[in-house]
């Protein structure tokens, strides 16, 4: 019996020791029950999540019920399920404020770009309209050029004589473009006269040159092939586009002049008929063509020297055979269009026998409308 009431004696004492021990436990979660309750972002909590807040002021209200009525154990599995709770609520309002947070700054980088676009549209619009300025300043300039040369010395008045040919000849494809751009362009038809019939003067050899007559004609022809431009709406950020990507291939050396983007050949021909190089890169050309269908396509057959009798027809054949090869590579037919130059647009001095040979070359021009 002794025994008995001794182990008896030592369970009551453990009891007594555990429930001890548990009390500080139970009044640390009721504490942090509170404190969690009392945080700063607990407001948040309780409008973004409602349900879990709602829950975790259930289960402190619990809590402190059982505490009242002395069930510390309950006090403090209610104050731990309350803690989580309102941890819960917590996380929901950090997590909706971090969304809101994201999608502030996603609109604030989206109106950054949309103010960059702006801007960069402005800037092209204003890139546009300089260049049609320049454009228009060069063409006055040409306009006013005096009424007549004055009296030369022979050799003077034959350097004219080749200048006029070479702004006649500028006239006449400028006026080409122009056509290419919009065939009914106004002012066209007029201007495709004046070249010509400058054009007619010159091959009578006259004296003095016309030369101021020839560049004239340049300057209404260039300025009927601005205003088709500007009439189509044309973007010169295109051509810009056009020869950054023909500068990047490599091997091309493409430029500009008031036609377009020039990309120039020489030795593509044996006689008549192309090279097998320039017949595989004037296809390359014509699928850079098909990939650029806002761009047409002028084709230019420039001789070394005066041609004899028959050498227009030649060069006729050359820019067919030129033409057809830009087709195979995809270039539409309807938007090409071949000239020929002859010797009357040289690049280097005719006389220079060792560097006349230059002279000869193929030009494919492609030129921007709207």
């Amino acid at each position: 019996m002794i025994g008995v009431r001794i182990l008896a004696v030592a369970i009551i004492a453990s009891v007594a020791l555990g429930a001890c021990a548990a009390a500080p436990r139970r009044i640390e979660a009721m504490e942090e029950m509170e404190r969690v309750r009392s945080a700063r972002d607990v407001e948040d909590g309780a409008r973004i999540a409602p349900e879990a807040y709602a829950r975790a002021e259930q289960e402190r209200e619990l809590s402190r019920e059982a505490r009242a009525s002395a069930d510390e154990l309950g006090a403090t599995l209610h104050a731990e399920r309350a803690i989580a709770a309102y941890q819960h609520a917590l996380a929901v309002a950090r997590l909706a404020r971090g969304a809101a947070e994201l999608a502030d700054a996603q609109k604030s980088l989206d109106d950054a770009m949309a103010q960059q676009l702006q801007l960069e549209a402005s800037r092209s619009q204003l890139e546009r309209e300089a260049d049609e300025l320049e454009q228009r300043v060069r063409i006055e300039r040409e306009r006013k050029l005096p009424a007549s040369s004055l009296p030369t010395t022979p050799e003077r008045e034959a350097a004219r004589w080749v200048a006029a040919q070479s702004l006649a000849t500028q006239a006449r494809l400028l006026c080409s473009a122009a056509r290419l751009v919009l065939a009914d362009a106004p002012g066209l038809t007029d201007a495709e006269k004046d070249a010509a019939s400058v054009s007619d003067r010159l091959a009578k050899r006259p004296r003095p040159a016309p030369i101021d007559d020839a560049a004239r004609a340049r300057a209404r022809c260039l300025d009927v092939l601005t205003r088709a431009r500007r009439g189509g709406g044309y973007d010169a950020t295109a051509a810009d586009g056009l020869l950054a990507e023909l500068s990047a291939a490599g091997g091309w050396d493409p430029m500009r002049d008031e036609r377009g983007v020039i990309v120039t050949l020489h030795e593509a021909f044996r006689g008549a008929e192309l090279t097998q190089a320039a017949a595989s890169r004037l296809q390359e050309l014509g699928r850079v063509a098909a990939a650029h269908p806002r761009f047409a396509v002028q084709v230019v057959v420039h001789d070394a020297r005066t041609a004899a009798s028959d050498g227009e027809a030649a060069d006729a054949k050359r820019a067919a055979a030129a033409v057809q090869a830009l087709v195979r590579g995809g270039a539409s037919d309807s938007h090409l269009r071949a000239e020929l130059a002859g010797a009357r647009v040289p690049i280097v001095d005719p006389s220079d026998v060792a560097a006349r040979g230059r002279n000869e070359r193929l030009e494919v021009v492609f030129v921007g409308g709207g």
